[in-house]
């Protein structure tokens, strides 16, 4: 359990990341349906994750923002934090469950042990445990008793002081060799998890140059590509649609959402440069006739970014419009208002070539 003090009088929680992993305290975060807020700062980076019904709806951080900054959790390793109840976002950006997360993590973690399984030739016992000593992830030869009992005799012998020389990173790792057989724990600080393997003499180089090299950094970027995976917005695709009237603007939402698109509208140029940052969309559809920032000027700066320069652009003109919209140009199609809704959903199924 995250260890934190209670504000009742402000509905906050805050505390430090010390023994506890940012995995660690979400998850805990997110047994409560209730909206939540989120903040976390660790040396220059700061984070703000809201949460709604058990799932990540919305984060930002110091260096990123929207999706990004969600499949970032692990730049906040240590630090402080602050949890409010009640507060929302200003706007959502992504949607995670949190069990698809550990399902998708304990995938990712199989992957890498199928792989390196296949170059060995002896027999091997893994184990992935939080820093409360509970299993994560287990992996074990049939035939591996001495291999299990030699493993648990050295984690015990760690356990009883907490593993301080691992924990403290005074020391790499705790190795234990006979003959035949070896065991070794690791410490992953970002995770708060412990590695624990045993192995044969004749692979112990292989197995623990694996551990060192292979196993630790791609189990802690299987952390973001983990948390994408889980990202059920980024399952569907996402569109920004530019657009200042109310009524047209519900006319284009409501049926690409029932059609399963994710749409999110903003109502002027200025914001919809702004949002295309935060939400990374698939697709923009953009009014030919905006404010503070003309529908020609976004699209230009959309294309002079990098980030944003394959992005296709669907400007809707009114009838007799669209001569005088192509000759500065502001889109990369154009469709005549009025339309049908099914012409719509046609019209960007073409563009984003779904079937």
């Amino acid at each position: 359990m995250v260890r934190a003090a209670q504000f009742r009088d402000r509905g906050e929680l805050v505390g430090r990341l010390e023994n506890e992993s940012m995995l660690e305290l979400v998850a805990e975060t997110i047994k409560s349906k209730a909206p939540i807020y989120l903040w976390l700062k660790f040396l220059g980076e700061e984070g703000h994750f809201y949460f709604r019904e058990g799932r990540i709806v919305a984060a930002v951080c110091r260096s990123l923002r929207g999706k990004q900054a969600a499949y970032n959790l692990l730049a906040f390793r240590s630090g402080i934090f602050r949890l409010v109840r009640g507060q929302k976002p200003p706007a959502e950006n992504v949607e995670i469950v949190w069990s698809d997360f550990e399902k998708s993590y304990q995938e990712e973690l199989h992957k890498l042990i199928v792989s390196f399984m296949h170059s060995l030739e002896g027999k091997f016992v893994f184990r992935l445990l939080d820093f409360h000593y509970q299993e994560i992830y287990a992996w074990e030869d049939t035939r591996s008793e001495s291999l299990q009992k030699m493993l648990k005799k050295l984690f015990d012998a760690g356990a009883e002081n907490g593993f301080k020389l691992l924990v403290r990173g005074l020391e790499e790792d705790l190795i234990e060799s006979r003959e035949d057989i070896f065991a070794a724990i690791f410490y992953i600080p970002e995770l708060r998890y412990f590695i624990a393997a045993s192995g044969e003499t004749g692979e112990k180089e292989k197995i623990l140059n694996w551990i060192r090299y292979e196993f630790i950094p791609l189990s802690r970027e299987a952390v973001s590509v983990s948390l994408r995976k889980a990202d059920r917005l980024a399952r569907r695709a996402g569109i920004l649609a530019v657009i200042p009237d109310p009524q047209l603007a519900e006319q284009i939402s409501s049926p690409l959402n029932a059609a399963g698109f994710k749409v999110w509208v903003c109502r002027d140029g200025f914001e919809g440069l702004v949002r295309t940052e935060d939400y990374h969309p698939d697709l923009l559809l953009l009014y030919y006739d905006l404010r503070r920032i003309s529908a020609p000027e976004v699209f230009q700066r959309l294309k002079r970014k990098e980030q944003s320069q394959m992005i296709p652009v669907l400007t809707l003109v009114e009838g007799g419009e669209r001569e005088k919209a192509q000759a500065d140009p502001c889109g990369d199609i154009y469709l005549d208002i009025p339309f049908s809704a099914k012409k719509l959903i046609k019209e960007v199924e073409n563009i984003l070539e779904l079937k």
